[in-house]
């Protein structure tokens, strides 16, 4: 028998409907690390100016690896300003995952991810900051927190 192609996008999307939705709070961390940058409001301590951050920053030695948090398709796997190297996972039903500053991606657009998978190791690319993980977590574009999606809060 010869093998079958893979269902078209929209079908593994309708197929993967509300999947992600219910793994808030039960995502395994990208990697074992301090928590540095935390999600929302905060005031910069000299300044005294307010930034929103999208997104939170996990401390780890430089090249630590880190992994993907859902199963899912890399839909960018490159440099981006503000972000350094970027990795985008589209977990579908417009969730997406982001990984930045990363030293090294070791995964392509297009690529299928499985849960867990290792896909890069951290850095400090495009940013001025420790050796750290930036970590998103988008739904139709829009930030959450992603502490509310992650199990077990780490220190």
């Amino acid at each position: 028998v010869p093998p079958q192609a893979p269902p078209p996008v929209e079908q593994r999307d309708a197929a993967a409907k509300g999947v992600f939705a219910r793994l808030r709070g039960k995502l395994s961390w990208p990697l074992d690390g301090k928590l540095i940058v935390s999600y929302g409001k905060t005031k910069h301590p000299v300044f005294h100016t307010y930034t929103f951050n999208k997104g939170i920053g996990i401390s780890a030695p430089h090249g630590s690896d880190f992994r993907v948090v859902e199963a899912g398709e890399v839909l960018h796997a490159d440099w981006f300003k503000g972000y350094g190297n970027l990795l985008i996972v589209d977990h579908g039903d417009s969730y997406y995952s982001l990984y930045a500053h990363a030293a090294e991606l070791l995964v392509q657009v297009g690529d299928r991810v499985k849960r867990q998978q290792k896909v890069g190791r951290t850095g400090e690319s495009g940013s001025l900051q420790v050796p750290a993980l930036y970590f998103e977590i988008r739904h139709h574009g829009k930030p959450e927190n992603p502490l509310e999606w992650l199990a077990n809060h780490q220190q």
